[in-house]
């Protein structure tokens, strides 16, 4: 009788499935998968803006679950800055840059880490996005 195939339906909504863990062989083979889907989204201000004190803003979501802040990184202008908002139940972060930036190019970098696994078997997945802005005379 042939197999059907049974269609995930998370994958189908843009989530990842990944093999985490493969015991045995034949008939009595097991497989663990994780689901999830680690991305960072919605951020700004991107291009020219005006005006030097500003805020940072992204949507940062592991669909799995178990983000924290301690799993993200945030770089400007290659410095990391840990004075960062972020809620975990909404998955905004939020960076208020205190100090004026001067005028012209800005990089900022988002970097997030999802770990998942049992004790003996962890995987993790990395995303990492990073754009930048031109600040500009009012």
């Amino acid at each position: 009788m042939p197999r059907r195939r049974r269609r995930n339906r998370r994958a189908s909504r843009g989530y990842s499935v990944r093999v985490t863990r493969t015991k045995g062989s034949g008939a009595s083979q097991t497989t663990s998968y994780r689901t999830g889907g680690l991305s960072i989204t919605g951020v700004g201000p991107t291009g020219r803006v005006t005006g030097s004190r500003l805020t940072v803003w992204a949507t940062v979501r592991d669909q799995g679950g178990g983000l924290s802040k301690k799993d993200i990184r945030l770089y400007l202008d290659g410095s990391e800055k840990t004075r960062f908002h972020y809620d975990p139940a909404s998955g905004r972060l939020s960076y208020y840059v205190g100090g004026a930036l001067s005028l012209g190019v800005h990089r900022v970098e988002i970097e997030a880490e999802a770990q998942s696994g049992e004790s003996q078997i962890r995987s993790s997945s990395t995303t990492r996005k990073s754009w930048t802005l031109t600040v500009v005379r009012r």
